[in-house]
């Protein structure tokens, strides 16, 4: 009894020694390859209901798109940010009203996220993500702060303004964009010329 009490104390002891080791574990980096996979189910991005009194000059506007799973499971995104804007990029092209399908590609700038002049993208140093589930038929909704048309000059001076816009989801798991849609956008100042 005494024997099998000590070899058993002793394969402990081993056991223990051997967890307690000096060298530390090796780190496994992160394959985000492996854990963000493309999403291959049927997506959609709209643009919710259009306000009719966008103005420029005037912060604070800001515009709603919904992402909806049009598949019939469920979806995990899990490339995800926390911060919604984060998930989205929106482009912008003056254009006549009705003409937005003639726009060139080179006309389109950047919306959303804002930069600052000579920048071309701004980003979040960490970024926290946060999987988003969505079951079939359902639908999230991402907030676009409308920033660009507090600083952007017309191309002429008019009582109001045809904008382009698209929008698409900005991860590298979700290829996902709206279709082209136009916006009706009014000076903040009277001294306009008459169309």
């Amino acid at each position: 009894m005494k024997k099998t009490t000590r070899i058993l104390f002793a394969l402990a002891a081993l056991l223990v020694l051997g967890a307690c080791s000096a060298e530390p574990a090796a780190q496994q980096d992160f394959d985000e390859t492996r854990y963000f996979q493309k999403i291959t189910a049927k997506m959609s991005l709209e643009h919710g209901l259009l306000r009719l009194d966008y103005t420029l000059g005037v912060p604070n506007q800001v515009m709603t798109f919904l992402l909806r799973n049009q598949d019939v499971s469920v979806v995990s995104v899990n490339e995800w940010y926390m911060d919604e804007t984060d998930n989205i990029r929106l482009y912008y092209a003056f254009c006549e009203p009705g003409k937005s399908g003639e726009i060139r590609e080179e006309d389109w700038k950047l919306a959303w996220p804002d930069v600052k002049p000579g920048e071309t993208e701004r980003r979040k140093s960490r970024p926290r993500r946060s999987a988003l589930l969505l079951q079939p038929g359902n639908s999230t909704l991402i907030d676009v702060p409308l920033t660009f048309l507090e600083h952007i000059e017309p191309p002429r001076r008019k009582a109001r303004y045809t904008i382009a816009l698209c929008a698409q989801i900005a991860l590298n798991t979700l290829q996902t964009k709206s279709e082209v849609f136009e916006i009706s956008v009014f000076p903040k100042t009277k001294d306009v010329e008459i169309e």
